[in-house]
């Protein structure tokens, strides 16, 4: 069998590069070593930036078939309690910013669909046992329910997550614990004073920037969890169960609502491989995206945006070789750049405001002023969702850290606007 391209994973990533591959002509088999519908452990949350690219793909969440739920900005909890919530700034046409949570087996099934629509080949319960370099291209070989089988093509898309197959292939190793974080989610039932917000809770200074999640996930379900960076996970000395069921049972303002809330299944972990790693993205024919490029947020640890934005950026990389007859590594590098240009300053500030987090007494503080502060409240929730550029929120820190250091004392009530930009 031989195609031009063959994209390793259906999730996200993998979908959107098909998606944009195949839309545009290109002879494209997508290997999913799953069955759709299939689990993906995640938080579910589809943040704004990810909502309009879904749209580029016709994906509305009307087809998910009220499963689901859409959010509108976000509450924050810090150690000492203390919360605040709100919307971030509207749309310039003044409409309110939409996120939305998806089971991901809703989610990662339409987005293949999508790719199929557009003519992509899916090939479902397929495993990539690895990717060797032949004449003109790359081979991949793989099995399924008929046996063993193999692939050529001129490129390769490694879509296949953390622990990606095609990225041990051109010789890559996993994160080191440094650059890596671990979360474990489950779905409860029962969970009171769920909202249109999407719930974060820095709730122990001891894990922090680590923190757990409450989603409205509808039908009454809530997708709750909590995620830890390996170096904080260590020094817990506790297992990831025993941090979620101390989240749900001695936190602040969650222990009442929780109280009588059961689970519906059992809950799930898996690895977040953070982009602090500055794991490659590409090679000679073959590139990484999402989870396999370690392209995870270091703030948030949300993927989805960035598995799309890499995904797409693959694909037009891949266009572009495929039209010129250069699959080498300096042909493909406008992958690299495309994506860099378009999150890699959410992701490097997400990797600075994560340090900064780290401070119980600061992030406690933050979080007092924006309690305090409906412009500070809505522009907190749109750097954390990504709808402004975080950037801004580093540079005004700075400033008033030169200009206004009283900003910086907790005694201080400080109800003055600050000045554009801020």
């Amino acid at each position: 069998m031989a195609a031009d391209v063959v994209v390793v994973g259906a999730g996200p990533g993998g979908s959107a590069a098909a998606h944009w591959l195949a839309r545009a002509g290109a002879d494209v088999v997508m290997l999913e070593r799953a069955r759709f519908p299939r689990d993906k452990s995640c938080g579910d949350g589809v943040t704004a930036h990810a909502v309009d690219i879904l749209a580029d793909m016709g994906v509305r969440f009307d087809d998910f078939r009220g499963k689901g739920a859409r959010t509108f900005g976000g509450l924050i909890g810090g150690p000492s309690g203390d919360t605040f919530a709100a919307d971030p700034p509207p749309h310039p046409s003044g409409a309110k910013v939409e996120c939305w949570v998806v089971p991901r087996t809703l989610l990662d099934e339409r987005l293949a669909r999508a790719a199929v629509t557009a003519g992509a080949v899916l090939r479902e319960e397929a495993a990539v046992a690895g990717v060797a370099r032949r004449a003109g291209g790359l081979r991949v070989e793989y099995s399924d329910r008929s046996g063993a089988g193999t692939i050529d093509c001129k490129l390769v898309i490694g879509a296949d997550g953390a622990h990606s197959t095609v990225a041990k292939s051109l010789g890559l190793q996993e994160n080191p614990p440094s650059h890596l974080g671990y979360a474990l989610r489950g779905y409860y039932e029962g969970v009171q004073g769920l909202s249109d917000k999407l719930e974060i809770y820095y709730y122990d200074k001891h894990t922090l920037p680590g923190y757990g999640w409450i989603f409205p996930a509808g039908d009454g379900l809530a997708n709750v969890g909590i995620g830890i960076f390996v170096g904080e996970l260590r020094r817990s000395k506790k297992k990831m169960r025993e941090l979620l069921d101390e989240f749900l049972a001695h936190s602040p303002r969650i222990v009442e609502r929780c109280a009588g809330a059961k689970p519906v299944g059992r809950a799930i972990g898996w690895p977040l491989p953070v982009s602090s790693a500055h794991r490659p993205t590409v090679f000679d024919n073959a590139m990484l995206v999402g989870d396999a490029a370690s392209l995870v947020d270091p703030l948030t640890g949300e993927g989805i945006y960035t598995a799309l934005v890499s995904g797409r950026s693959a694909a037009r990389a891949a266009l572009g070789a495929l039209a010129s007859g250069d699959a080498s590594r300096a042909a493909l590098r406008v992958h690299e750049r495309e994506w860099r240009a378009e999150a890699g300053g959410y992701l490097s500030s997400g990797r600075l405001l994560k340090n900064l987090v780290k401070s119980p007494a600061l992030l406690d503080l933050i979080i007092r002023r924006a309690a305090q502060s409906e412009y500070y409240a809505s522009r907190a929730i749109g750097y954390g969702l990504g709808t402004l550029d975080r950037r801004r929120a580093l540079r005004s820190i700075v400033m008033k850290a030169i200009f206004n250091p009283s900003f910086f004392k907790a005694g201080r009530r400080d109800e003055a606007m600050p000045a554009a930009g801020g």
